[in-house]
């Protein structure tokens, strides 16, 4: 596979990756704000308890099938427009937030969130592997996470202290403006990079088929060809469903539950008392924060030092071994190390199952396979919290916990099965 990072300017990785990593981390403020507020804000937008886990998982939902959509448009159009695209569909859904009152103008700004999301980070996936080669995709692909796991722990927290200072509706149009900003430097800063969109020279008939015709090829021969080509992309797909599942389904869903059932409503560090929400969402923003530090190291020691396959099999043991201290931890410190083992795991797993993909997907199919792989870890994020609390009403917490861990055992062995599946065709 060639891109523009292999044959073109080589500081385009640097141009490209700081006005892209800016403007995904701007645009989940909006987001990530409901998740901190959007239960404490019934009467002023309108909603019912109930409408508030509609409203939380919406977007997810419709992703699952428009991921691998956004991806053929990315190909078929290049990356910087849909990007674009999706970064103004962000800033309006998120003013929306703040404008609209009651459940059908809510759902709508939920829905068109989840539109502008499938365009900002399929784009932003298909941006990295345009750019990056086998030497350093694992680096970049661990720097692109981090900016989007940084966007993950500031914007509750941003959102949740806007809220209490000024106000729901101000606050989600303060998100707008911060999403905004990244739409400005995206605009302003961040180049095409598609390896072949139509170069000069090219006459009509040399240009990429009819975006009707590339669907059909996409829906009735990619797919197959590219499974039947790389056992591996379905594989690593199902390691990134795996991971979104326990990891970023599972856990950051009933972290506070986890200490509220073992501490009650508040509990004692050092000197302060925290309630629990407060301890959990500090708790989860230092998960998204050590995640995004060490996917770049692990990216560089899977391109350099272990190879990719060796550290995917280090995160799940990892996982294993998170889940396993949070089925049985009692104490504070206890469940604090098994929240931060699944950050280092889920660090590790978002940048190297996504190098892996982009080693093994061919020249200008990187949209098409970025969507189906985006769709994958959807499936996963969104089944996590639907099934934890359905078990939940028949069984303790720490079971969940275990089920995660036994999940992650069935990872390992899928990806020892790919791993010797490779070198058999080797």
């Amino acid at each position: 596979m060639t891109g523009v990072g292999e044959n073109n300017d080589p500081a385009v990785p640097s141009r490209v990756l700081l006005p892209l990593g800016l403007a995904v981390c701007f645009s989940l403020f909006g987001d990530l704000s409901l998740y901190a507020s959007l239960v404490t804000q019934l009467e002023t937008v309108g909603l019912s308890l109930s409408a508030v886990g509609i409203m939380l998982s919406i977007h997810r939902l419709i992703r699952i099938p428009g991921n691998p959509l956004a991806g053929i448009l990315l190909d078929r159009y290049g990356r910087r427009r849909p990007f674009i695209l999706g970064m103004v569909l962000a800033t309006l859904s998120t003013a929306g937030y703040g404008l609209v009152r009651g459940f059908w103008p809510f759902l709508l700004s939920r829905l068109a969130w989840g539109l502008a999301w499938m365009l900002i980070h399929v784009g932003g996936l298909a941006m990295v592997l345009d750019v990056s080669t086998p030497t350093n995709r694992g680096r970049l692909t661990g720097v692109y996470n981090g900016w989007m796991l940084l966007g993950l722990a500031l914007g509750p927290l941003a959102g949740g202290v806007l809220v209490d200072l000024l106000g729901f509706p101000p606050a989600m149009l303060a998100c707008a403006g911060f999403t905004a900003i990244g739409l400005a430097i995206a605009i302003l800063a961040l180049p095409e990079t598609a390896p072949s969109l139509d170069r000069k020279g090219q006459s009509r008939s040399q240009r990429k088929p009819g975006l009707r015709r590339h669907l059909d090829n996409f829906r009735f021969e990619k797919v197959k060809t590219y499974l039947s080509a790389s056992p591996g992309l379905g594989i690593a797909a199902s390691l990134y469903l795996i991971t979104q599942f326990a990891g970023e389904g599972v856990a950051l869903s009933t972290a506070s539950l986890l200490l509220q059932r073992r501490f009650g409503d508040s509990l004692v560090v050092g000197n302060l008392t925290l309630h629990v929400a407060s301890a959990g969402g500090a708790l989860l923003a230092l998960r998204s924060l050590l995640a995004g530090a060490v996917g770049p190291l692990f990216g560089h020691w899977s391109d350099r030092l272990l190879g990719r396959w060796t550290i995917i099999r280090s995160s799940l043991a990892i996982g294993v071994l998170g889940f396993g201290l949070l089925f049985s931890a009692e104490s504070l410190p206890a469940i604090v190390l098994g929240i931060l083992l699944g950050a280092v795991s889920a660090g590790a797993a978002l940048a190297v199952l996504a190098a892996h993909i982009g080693d093994v997907t061919p020249s200008g199919r990187q949209g098409a396979v970025m969507g189906f792989y985006a769709a994958a870890g959807d499936v996963g994020s969104t089944a996590g919290p639907l099934l934890a609390f359905v078990l939940l009403s028949f069984v303790d917490l720490r079971w969940v916990y275990l089920i995660c861990a036994l999940v992650f055992l069935v990872g390992l062995w899928l990806s020892r099965y790919s791993h010797r599946a490779q070198l058999i065709r080797e």
